[in-house]
């Protein structure tokens, strides 16, 4: 039964990918308060870096030294829950923040060479765009830690990645609502880059996705 489970997830890896970061979106704002937030945060961010590394095993990549690296992130989340350091939590967001951006490069490699459009290719152009807003979360969380005056967070809501993941998402889709602003130069930086980067990927990755259908049919 455990394989057979285990073998669905390795084979829908860009689903596994997709769930665990929308799990993290919704969750997050409700396990903020509570002792083990830190745990919880450990569990989500495991679960989507595994799910990355079978993106990865999945497209033939050289799984071994990266399997490596993820699992001794993963001790490193562990040890960054437990020990609750801002410094070793800074520096698993900038690790975190590389291998996902290795594991969205795979995946858009994987979307160009594709020769048709099939369930993988548009699951995998959704699993991308999902890692990029959620990178763009993990940058603001650098910045902010860098400097707590860059961006306008409310002070009274509980969770403060949600509120990262939040604004990451709003300017990724050029949504903008407006109650949470980049005062900083580098904060308003990457919201340029945010808003310019989810435009142009949108447009990039239908035009390839629809090429490659009407090529294909």
């Amino acid at each position: 039964m455990f394989k057979k489970i285990s073998k669905i997830i390795e084979t829908h890896s860009q689903i596994t990918l997709i769930v665990s970061i929308l799990l993290l979106i919704l969750f997050s704002p409700f396990y903020w308060d509570s002792p083990f937030a830190n745990y919880f945060n450990f569990l989500f961010m495991s679960l989507i870096l595994l799910s990355s590394l079978l993106t990865l095993k999945k497209s033939g990549f050289k799984f071994k030294k990266v399997q490596s690296i993820g699992y001794l992130i993963i001790v490193l989340t562990l040890v960054t829950a437990i020990l609750q350091n801002d410094y070793l939590e800074l520096v698993n967001r900038v690790v975190f923040i590389l291998f996902y951006i290795l594991a969205a490069i795979n995946l858009l490699v994987g979307i160009v060479k594709s020769k048709e459009v099939d369930s993988d290719v548009i699951f995998s152009a959704v699993a991308v765009y999902l890692l990029f807003g959620f990178c763009g979360a993990l940058l603001v969380a650098v910045i902010h830690f860098f400097n707590p005056a860059s961006f306008s967070f409310q002070s009274t809501y509980s969770s403060q990645f949600h509120q990262y993941l939040y604004f990451s998402f709003v300017t990724f889709t050029t949504t903008g609502y407006g109650d949470i602003l980049p005062i900083s130069p580098m904060a308003r930086t990457l919201a340029i880059f945010l808003a310019v980067f989810g435009q142009i990927y949108l447009t990039v990755i239908i035009g390839i996705l629809i090429g490659k259908y009407l090529s294909s049919s």
